[in-house]
């Protein structure tokens, strides 16, 4: 199957904590039209505290840079799906499963307001690009 790059990255993933190479996630489609996502990380909350503390820690692992609009802009989109699964109470077998996405999009930038240029312009036009297809799907 091809391989989808996205240029993204797992904000969770261990080699940011020593300084490494992060892989880069990748999307696969399989024989039976499920897609799998490759080096993309998942990680055990048993508890609210657990859960809210990986989302911050991606939060915090989110490139940003400073425009002429905003001293923090996040520079891309960011995803974060949380699994739940309940089990009923007294031994039932009864299991209950749900997932949620958050998803926080990187706003859409007016480049003659920004004044982005270099990197900052390339992420901006990126950006843009992404929530223009991102609302071609939602209309269709």
């Amino acid at each position: 199957m091809p391989w989808i790059n996205l240029s993204d990255f797992d904000l969770l993933d261990s080699a940011l904590e020593s300084g490494g190479n992060m892989p880069v996630v990748t999307v696969q489609e399989d024989e039976d039209g499920n897609f799998h996502l490759k080096n993309l990380s998942m990680h055990r909350a048993t508890s609210e505290e657990e859960a809210l503390n990986l989302l911050f820690l991606g939060d915090t692992n989110r490139a940003i840079s400073e425009t002429a609009m905003n001293q923090a802009s996040s520079r891309s989109h960011c995803l974060f799906t949380v699994f739940l699964e309940c089990r009923g109470a007294g031994g039932s077998d009864k299991v209950r499963r749900s997932k949620l996405h958050l998803v926080d999009l990187a706003g859409s930038e007016r480049v003659h307001k920004t004044k982005s240029d270099g990197i900052t312009l390339n992420e901006a036009k990126y950006i843009n690009t992404s929530l223009f297809y991102l609302e071609m799907v939602i209309v269709a």
